[in-house]
């Protein structure tokens, strides 16, 4: 079950929004004056912003926030993506499906193994995949994979990788 909430964060400035499947976080955005942090894309600062763990849903609340709807969290997720979508667009030209891919695992979310290609082309890997083609030493952020295109990940704009080999 998919619920969804906000809150204004008195660190940041801003309105964070939070998409929470099965009491995991799956996306998550903050909007401050002058810019956004989402869980899409690293920020220079917050490098890559997802709440970690099980959330209790109780604690957003006790912090302040309330539970809004689905169409209200996509209403602001969609308004960030289409800031980028030009620069999606350049992605999926440049790699196309079947395009050999190499990166550094960044951070490993409930959705799988996030990948860096360049500043701004992230990847997505199974994370079972991952840890079969290599040695436990090397399940770890910084550490180089390979691998192949096989679709995109429209909401997150993410390129979908398969048959990763990690280094």
């Amino acid at each position: 079950m998919k619920q969804f909430f906000k809150w204004y964060d008195d660190d940041l400035k801003g309105t964070t929004y939070i998409e929470i499947h099965d009491d995991v976080a799956s996306k998550q955005i903050a909007v401050m004056a002058n810019k956004y942090i989402a869980s899409n894309r690293k920020d220079k600062e917050h490098h890559f912003y997802l709440a970690e763990g099980k959330i209790d849903v109780n604690d957003i609340i006790d912090f302040g926030g309330s539970k809004i709807s689905e169409s209200q969290f996509y209403k602001i997720w969609n308004k960030y993506r289409d800031r980028h979508s030009d620069n999606w667009l350049k992605t999926k030209e440049k790699f196309p499906i079947g395009s050999e891919i190499e990166g550094i695992i960044e951070v490993f979310y409930p959705h799988g193994v996030i990948i860096s290609i360049s500043q701004d082309i992230i990847g997505i890997a199974d994370y079972n995949k991952c840890r079969n083609s290599t040695q436990p030493d090397n399940l770890y952020p910084r550490h180089k994979i390979i691998g192949k295109v096989d679709g995109y990940d429209e909401e997150n704009m993410w390129l979908i990788i398969d048959n990763p080999k990690v280094f």
